[in-house]
């Protein structure tokens, strides 16, 4: 019985040899899968998948066109050899994997950034830009507006010239003082803090003092001395006039030991330190009929 199979078995073996697989022996020689697999048992050491008849050619195009940076997806398209197949050969053959910026060309960087832009034609740049610059909006309230996060209006501002603020907002600051206002502090004790400390600590006084700062130049008015630690003397003091305590025309600048000595001079922090206490004229006048300034609501 095995004698009439010799030639078929000894075919089944030679075809095994050559990479066929057992359901193509099976069907060149009219046997059954199963009894194919019988036949080549031992041809290949186990484990071992058989040659691709297809590597001798399909080997040096995807050596050459690897190394000239062609994509794998590119190179199974040209070849007609699955993508998986191919990597599995890249791997055999130890080619280093390509740098990414083999890849990505400028016109693929172009064409990438346009297609998943949120703003292709660059309108929404330019009205982010007036909403920043005229309405003074914040990034985050721009992001609201447009539906976009606050990371992608700062690169848009960026990007058209526009200069990222860095002082605080004076809407931002009222924002902040309301969120820690009172019972909303965490270290808040029942309001026992003297009324002369809170409006002395308030926003509205930093507001004026930052003003009358910015007016005399951060410059002393008595010694002239510019910078250093500065106090915005109140002319017509804080604790018997309160109705000017905010007025911009009753505070000047002062360096802290000038101001100290004026108040020595004087009598105390309540009396009115003016005239001969000063080593310059200054002009001292009465209230105008409304200040300029801004006071925080």
């Amino acid at each position: 019985m095995l004698d009439c199979h010799a030639p078929r078995f000894a075919q089944a073996r030679e075809m095994r040899r050559q990479g066929k697989l057992n359901r193509e022996i099976a069907n060149a020689l009219g046997v059954c899968v199963s009894t194919a697999s019988v036949w080549t048992r031992g041809v290949l050491p186990h484990g071992r998948q058989p040659s691709d008849p297809r590597t001798a050619d399909v080997l040096p195009i995807l050596q050459r066109l690897y190394r000239e940076g062609r994509p794998i997806p590119d190179i199974a398209r040209i070849t007609g050899v699955p993508q998986s197949t191919l990597y599995d050969w890249r791997r055999e053959l130890k080619l280093p994997k390509n740098h990414r910026a083999v890849y990505v060309t400028d016109e693929l960087r172009e064409r990438i950034s346009k297609s998943a832009s949120r703003d292709p034609d660059g309108e929404a740049k330019e009205c982010a830009a007036r909403f920043y610059v005229e309405k003074l909006l914040s990034t985050p309230e721009i992001a609201d507006i447009l539906h976009v996060s606050s990371v992608t209006v700062s690169d848009w501002l960026k990007k058209v010239g526009v200069r990222i603020r860095t002082e605080v907002l004076l809407r931002t600051r009222e924002k902040l003082r309301e969120a820690n206002l009172g019972a909303k502090r965490w270290n808040w004790k029942g309001g026992i803090t003297p009324d002369r400390v809170r409006l002395r600590a308030s926003l509205d006084m930093k507001l004026v003092r930052e003003a009358c700062f910015e007016r005399d130049d951060y410059t002393c008015r008595s010694c002239r001395q510019r910078g250093g630690k500065l106090n915005a003397h109140h002319i017509w003091p804080f604790q018997r006039f309160p109705e000017w305590k905010y007025e911009l025309w009753n505070l000047m600048t002062l360096c802290k030991r000038c101001h100290d000595d004026f108040h020595n001079a004087a009598g105390g922090a309540v009396r009115i330190a003016i005239g001969p206490f000063f080593s310059t004229p200054i002009e001292v006048r009465e209230s105008p009929a409304g200040s300029e300034y801004p006071i925080a609501a």
